[in-house]
């Protein structure tokens, strides 16, 4: 994967900012021949002070350009201290996005979000619709990230991460049967993953893949669970199967909550249909503590942080698990027969051996029987961590690329995201 107009390419798979903060990907979507990765950015400091959406398309998911910032705050507006996460859907051949406005006060602190929306005839210029519909009663101002689909019965709905005014965590649904006006049908999920909510539920996603109905969501705030190597990090991401009354606006959940990657960063995913049919998911490779963040190296040698994983395409497999594998148009292997020196690359590990990679003096890779172990020390302090998959690792894909690594199993059932310096 290349950026086209870079004239210096510090990563070499993945998409990332020439400059400031990178986080959420948004608005993915095909449009007009081409495809849209919208993203969070703050171009003028490595923070989380100001956001705008950064903008990448792409003829053929291979070569990427930059273009111009799709949206940016308006003074005294309800998006005056950010634009924030939101989705993309295709409308009478118009291109909508739908994102979170932000409001600060004097001090800094936010006090307000609302749901607004734009609307594009091109793909790069938009023009701002305003302000959805007034703020849900009985939540804090932490309301954001809708996510707007079609249902079979032709009535739009639009979910959003939500917390109750007793700070636990929601997803609510709106409905729609004209696209303008917007009827609040109260929590998608009811009393439903009552164990996974914490305090905030970002970034909620209801996809179809292979016929399978799935809810994707962030929960923020969940205790970690090292026994069983889940809820890690800061905060997580996964997801369940279920299926959506379109009459009733409720998701009834069938499986278990499951996370999507098992390594150190990965949050907040997306996902777009190719004209193919595929689903296709990007994710931020981002998500740490504050003072992590902080004293990522890049910020000090080439002023930007963070980056977008791989593009992975999804499938459901017979047992209702979420398959994950990068896009073929991005994959150019070798096999990895040696252990040492392993530089930026894209390797196969087919050996029923264990083994360790050594990426750095700080960073190792290392196979025990069924479960790979990514081992660091974490580059704001000498405090090493690891995270653990478990699967089947007799055919292994790595992706190394300059500052992180995924990892897929062959069969697609556990993937690993990592940085590394």
């Amino acid at each position: 994967m290349l950026v086209t107009n870079d004239t210096v390419n510090f990563e070499k798979f993945h998409l990332y900012p020439t400059t400031g903060l990178l986080n959420d990907p948004n608005g993915l979507i095909f449009f007009k021949g081409q495809y849209h990765v919208f993203y969070q950015w703050n171009p003028h400091a490595c923070d989380h002070t100001y956001k705008e959406w950064g903008h990448f398309v792409s003829d053929d998911l291979k070569e990427w350009q930059r273009v111009e910032t799709a949206l940016k705050p308006s003074l005294e507006n309800l998006d005056s201290a950010g634009i924030y996460s939101g989705t993309a859907f295709v409308h009478d051949e118009r291109l909508y996005v739908f994102y979170t406005g932000n409001v600060r006060d004097s001090s800094g602190h936010s006090v307000k979000s609302s749901q607004m929306w734009a609307v594009s005839d091109d793909g790069i210029h938009f023009k701002k619709l305003g302000e959805l519909f007034p703020h849900p009663n009985g939540f804090t101002k932490d309301v954001r990230d809708p996510m707007v689909w079609q249902g079979k019965n032709g009535h739009y709905f639009l979910i959003l991460g939500a917390q109750h005014s007793n700070k636990i965590g929601d997803i609510i649904i709106y409905e729609s049967i004209d696209f303008k006006k917007w009827a609040y049908r109260g929590s998608l999920i009811e009393d439903q993953l009552l164990d996974v909510r914490g305090y905030m539920l970002e970034c909620p996603s209801f996809i179809e893949v292979d016929g399978k109905q799935i809810l994707m969501f962030s929960p923020q705030g969940l205790a970690a669970d090292p026994t069983n190597n889940r809820y890690e990090n800061i905060h997580n991401t996964g997801y369940v199967i279920g299926q959506f009354d379109e009459k009733k606006a409720r998701f009834k959940v069938i499986t278990d909550f499951k996370e999507v990657d098992h390594g150190f960063e990965f949050y907040a995913p997306q996902t777009m249909v190719a004209p193919n049919g595929r689903r296709i998911m990007w994710g931020w490779a981002g998500m740490m503590t504050p003072e992590r963040e902080a004293a990522v190296p890049t910020i000090h040698a080439q002023k930007w942080v963070h980056v977008l994983s791989l593009p992975r395409e999804l499938h459901v497999n017979d047992k209702l698990q979420l398959v994950q594998q990068p896009i073929t148009e991005i994959i150019d292997t070798t096999v990895l027969n040696a252990f040492d020196n392993v530089g930026v690359g894209q390797y196969r590990v087919e050996t029923t051996t264990d083994w360790t990679i050594k990426l750095s003096d700080y960073a190792t890779l290392t196979r025990r029987h069924n479960d790979l172990i990514f081992e660091r020390q974490q580059w704001e302090s000498s405090q090493v961590e690891t995270r653990q998959l478990t699967g089947d690792l007799n055919n292994l894909l790595l992706i190394v690329d300059v500052d992180v690594i995924e990892a897929y199993t062959e069969d697609g059932l556990s993937v690993m995201t990592a940085r590394w310096f």
